[in-house]
């Protein structure tokens, strides 16, 4: 008697698409394009091109100058597939440019921004004020914190600056730190009557000059606030105080003693 033998025939099921898989892709697809529309649009639609630069704020800065480096910072340049891209798109302007702007004219202490859309930009300056004339190698303004401005010019309206001749190099202090201990002199000193016209700076020491001919000496280093107050003790004696002029300086640069000489 045959056996018969029986055979499976394996059969093998094509899985449909998912309509879902179908759906998610079309819809990728659609918003990329949505998307990168609209960015070009924003991009590189006339509408959004600045044509309008307002500046204020300038005093001592031309605003012809002002101009020229910011249009030049208002340009955004890329490649895209080999071209070179360019656009002054309200969007993407003066992104970076603040901070060139400010490296191009180190008068300014601030730059805000603001659009007036759909095609204006408004910049609104604020120039630092000057304190002080530094002087080591060259001459030039600085302000309170001690930041350059520009190259000194012999003018009236910086007459009554005072003027800080870098004698020695101090590595241990910024020309902030610097400034912060002599704007505390002078001022002590001015509500004294006596009217600081310049400094000399060395490593251990500052050496008044003012409308006196007796010169003042401190130690930066040390505590300025018991040195002034040593010297308001010779102040208050009208021994010193009515003859200033005829001492060569007082120094308050040891301990508690007040050395006239």
């Amino acid at each position: 008697m045959k056996r018969r033998i029986k055979t499976r025939r394996r059969i093998t099921k094509r899985r449909k698409k998912s309509i879902f898989t179908n759906f998610y892709f079309s819809f990728f697809v659609f918003a990329s394009i949505i998307v990168l529309s609209t960015v070009g649009f924003l991009l590189f639609s006339p509408r959004f091109q600045v044509s309008q630069l307002n500046i204020t704020g300038n005093n001592n800065i031309l605003t012809e100058d002002l101009e020229r480096v910011a249009e030049q910072k208002l340009k955004t340049s890329f490649s895209l597939l080999g071209m070179d891209i360019s656009t002054e798109s309200i969007f993407l302007s003066m992104g970076g440019g603040v901070n060139s702007l400010m490296e191009s004219f180190p008068e300014i202490e601030k730059v805000t921004i603001k659009k007036d859309f759909p095609n204006g930009i408004s910049l609104q300056i604020v120039e630092k004020t000057p304190y002080a004339v530094w002087i080591d190698e060259k001459s030039y303004l600085v302000d309170k914190n001690g930041s350059y401005i520009k190259d000194f010019e012999d003018r009236e309206e910086y007459s009554s600056l005072i003027r800080v001749n870098e004698k020695e190099k101090i590595d241990n202090l910024t020309k902030k730190d610097i400034l912060e201990r002599l704007s505390k002199i002078e001022l002590e000193l001015k509500n004294n009557s006596i009217n600081i016209s310049e400094f000399d700076v060395y490593q251990e020491k500052i050496v008044t000059k003012s409308n006196l001919f007796c010169k003042i000496f401190f130690n930066i280093n040390d505590d300025l606030d018991w040195q002034i107050e040593k010297l308001i003790i010779v102040l208050g004696n009208s021994k010193y105080s009515n003859n200033l002029d005829s001492f060569e300086y007082i120094d308050l640069r040891f301990g508690n003693q007040a050395i006239i000489k």
